[in-house]
C-alpha cells in the first residue's frame, strides 16, 4: 500500500503540478510528435523513480515496472490528445493511469490472487454496501422522486426557471451526499451549516423576486432533499 500511495502522489504531482499548459497545448496540437508530451512523460519517470526509491525497492523488476508505466502513460496521453476537452475523457484518462499504477504496485508487492481476493471481499460487508447504496440512492433516484413530488408545483413556475440547465440536479446530488457524509461521521453541525449556507445564497433571489410561490417551492424542495438525505444517513447508521 505504501508503494501504491507513493506512486499515486508521483502521478498527481506530474499530471497536475509539474505539467505546464504549454506542454498540454503542444500535445493536443502535435499529438505523438509533441516535445511537450515527451517532457511530461520524462518528468513522470523521474517522479516514479523517486517514489519507488522511497518505498525501498529499486530492483530490476521495479525498473521494468517504471518503464512500462511511463510507456503506458505516453500511450494514454496520445489517446487523450485526440479527444474533446470533456469531463468524461478526463475521468477515463485518470482511471486508466490509476489502474495501471495499481497493477504495477500489486505485482511489485508480491501479493498473490488469493490475497487480493480476500481484500476485495472484505469490502463487501453490510457496512460498506449500505454506505454505497445510500450514496447511489441519494443522487438520481431521490432527484427523480423529488421531481415527481413537486411536479404539480413546477408547472406553476415555468416562467421562473432561468437557472443553468441541470445545475439544480447537481446541487441536489452534492448536498445530499454531503449530508449523508456529515451524518455518518456524526457532524450534525455540518448539516446545519449547509442549510444556512444554501438559505443565504437563495435569500437574495427570493427577496428580489418577491414571489410567495417561488419561495414556498424552493423551501419545499430543499426540505425534501435534506429529509431524504437524513433518512438515508440514519438508515446506514442503524445497519
Amino acid at each position: 500500500m505504501t508503494l501504491f500511495l507513493l506512486m499515486i502522489v508521483a502521478h498527481v504531482l506530474g499530471d497536475f503540478y509539474l505539467q505546464k499548459n504549454q506542454w498540454v497545448a503542444c500535445r493536443n496540437t502535435h499529438h505523438y510528435a509533441s516535445w511537450g508530451l515527451c517532457k511530461h512523460v520524462l518528468s513522470h519517470l523521474v517522479l516514479l523513480v523517486i517514489a519507488v526509491w522511497l518505498a525501498g525497492d529499486l530492483s530490476a523488476k521495479a525498473w521494468i515496472a517504471i518503464v512500462l508505466i511511463g510507456f503506458s502513460h505516453l500511450l494514454i496521453d496520445i489517446w487523450k490528445s485526440y479527444q474533446a476537452d470533456k469531463l468524461i475523457y478526463f475521468l477515463l484518462d485518470q482511471l486508466f493511469h490509476v489502474l495501471i499504477i495499481a497493477l504495477a504496485a500489486w505485482v511489485l508487492s508480491g501479493a498473490d490472487i488469493e490475497q487480493i481476493k480476500n481484500q476485495l471481499l472484505s469490502l463487501l460487508t453490510v457496512k460498506y454496501l449500505a454506505i454505497g447504496c445510500a450514496y447511489v440512492i441519494a443522487c438520481r433516484p431521490v432527484s427523480i422522486a423529488i421531481s415527481i413530488a413537486l411536479d404539480q408545483y413546477t408547472v406553476q413556475l415555468k416562467d421562473k426557471q432561468t437557472g443553468l440547465a441541470s445545475a439544480g440536479c447537481w446541487i441536489g446530488y452534492l448536498e445530499r451526499c454531503l449530508i449523508i457524509s456529515f451524518v455518518l461521521i456524526g457532524q450534525f453541525a455540518g448539516v446545519g451549516f449547509l442549510l444556512a449556507a444554501k438559505t443565504i445564497f437563495r435569500f437574495g433571489d427570493l427577496t428580489k423576486e418577491k414571489d410567495m410561490k417561488l419561495t414556498e417551492y424552493m423551501m419545499l424542495g430543499t426540505l425534501l432533499s435534506f429529509s431524504c438525505a437524513l433518512i438515508l444517513g440514519w438508515w446506514v447508521n442503524r445497519l
